[in-house]
């Protein structure tokens, strides 16, 4: 088998996992597709390798998946001391644009219209508020599943519901927390 063809089906083979949501196969095979494409050594190879598999999934529609890749390469990036490149610019460039992507696609999920066009829906009047916090759990990293239900208590005590009505629960903070990236 020639060495397209193996990089080929590695690549199938990843395609075919992350659809069935298997994702550390489908990023074994990816890695092992990238590393018979290309030769990349050090953390020049393993953030190069963390942006493609990033592009891979954010073309194959996952951005959850793509963004966790995107803020793998800023991590590498960070730890070789290239935070202030261009490199390190573009890759956080494009997690920020996931992460727009996957809150607009969250806050519709709960009834929120995060577009800003039009008046604001009775449902959608404390959307901030609810971003702000969010936004406050995870500066510091992925909080605590108890951070997560007092942020959800402190919204129902205050009669802030979702956009549809409901309660809040740990389980939905937890969810916008996990959309959420701060770069």
């Amino acid at each position: 088998m020639s060495s397209f063809e193996r990089v080929h089906e590695y690549y199938e083979r990843g395609l075919q996992a992350a659809r069935e949501g298997r994702f550390m196969a489908a990023d074994h095979f990816f890695q092992r597709a990238i590393a018979r494409a290309y030769d990349l050594q050090g953390y020049r190879g393993k953030v190069q390798a963390a942006r493609h598999m990033a592009r891979i999934y954010r073309d194959q529609g996952l951005v959850l998946m793509a963004m966790r890749h995107y803020a793998r390469a800023l991590k590498l990036l960070e730890y070789s001391d290239l935070a202030g490149t261009s490199a390190y610019e573009e890759v956080a460039k494009q997690l920020r644009e996931l992460n727009g992507i996957n809150l607009d696609v969250m806050l519709s999920g709960l009834g929120i219209n995060a577009s800003g066009t039009g008046a604001v829906p009775p449902s959608e009047v404390h959307s901030s508020e609810v971003l702000g916090l969010v936004r406050e759990l995870t500066r510091t990293g992925a909080p605590s599943d108890g951070d997560c239900e007092l942020a959800a208590r402190r919204l129902n005590a205050s009669g802030r519901t979702t956009g549809r009505g409901l309660p809040w629960t740990m389980l939905l903070i937890r969810e916008l927390c996990n959309a959420t990236y701060e770069v």
